[in-house]
């Protein structure tokens, strides 16, 4: 991490958000038909990442020899995504909320919706730029600068920051700080939710019925490996960087909605 390359797509994605942003403010395109665009290119780049990291593999079935088990091909070949890949994580999650931005006809649930998007894209995008998860993948610059992944990456996670910064400007959306209470419910909700998803989705090893640990492992919403470093080999300390965890997101929401109770309190 904060290697070269990922220090130069970082520059990359403060320029691309300046100029995005810059842009709209000049053009002053209606809000909605922004979430619009944004739907789109976000739905793009997505089938970008899917063609990216699908890989094409042998269908295997065991096989045991000499009390050995091993795998053999069948001969047939399918498309596969890792686990890891799967649009669930609070960014990849803004797809869904443009969508449902677009849809919604009630003014009121639809600003809840867009009071989401601000405060999950613009945390959840300077985060990942910040801390990118694809980042260790690259050994060189040049390997990471040529990659159609990370040029996806940082290109999805730019729009996602435009959207929320403009959806914060807008004037007619009126974003207030007591709308951060949507953002915090809906943060929580998938947290929660991601602890079951990363089990479901994990790869246990049984030996009988006991179970042995885990072959295969996904990581959601950083519910257990975590960008800190914090060792965890026990439940105490689990649960001790769930509380870290909920600590700074509660401070991370107030930060992001803090600068609407200023604007009021100046306006008043």
């Amino acid at each position: 991490m904060f290697g070269e390359g990922h220090i130069i797509f970082i520059f990359i994605s403060i320029i691309l958000v300046i100029i995005g942003v810059a842009a709209c403010r000049r053009i002053k395109p209606p809000l909605m038909q922004l979430i619009k665009v944004c739907f789109i290119l976000s739905v793009v780049l997505e089938l970008v990442k899917f063609f990216s990291v699908m890989e094409i593999v042998p269908v295997v079935v065991p096989v045991t020899g000499n009390g050995v088990l091993s795998y053999a091909e069948t001969g047939s070949y399918t498309p596969y995504i890792r686990a890891e890949h799967l649009p669930f994580e609070l960014c990849s999650l803004q797809i869904l909320f443009f969508f449902l931005a677009l849809v919604i006809k009630d003014e009121k649930w639809r600003k809840r919706v867009l009071s989401v998007i601000y405060g999950t894209a613009l945390t959840g995008g300077v985060t990942a730029v910040l801390l990118s998860s694809i980042a260790p993948q690259f050994g060189t610059a040049a390997e990471f600068l040529s990659s159609v992944r990370a040029w996806e990456f940082y290109l999805y996670h730019a729009l996602i920051i435009i959207a929320a910064i403009c959806i914060g400007l807008d004037g007619e959306c009126g974003l207030r700080f007591s709308d951060s209470k949507w953002m915090f419910a809906t943060v929580l909700f998938f947290d929660i939710s991601s602890l079951y998803l990363n089990s479901i989705l994990s790869e246990p090893v049984y030996r009988g019925k006991e179970l042995e640990g885990i072959m295969y492992a996904v990581n959601f919403f950083s519910s257990y490996n975590n960008p800190l470093g914090i060792p965890m080999t026990g439940k105490p300390q689990y649960l001790l960087y769930l509380l870290l965890r909920f600590c700074i997101a509660s401070a991370l929401i107030v930060l992001v909605y803090l600068p609407f109770r200023l604007r009021d309190r100046r306006r008043r």
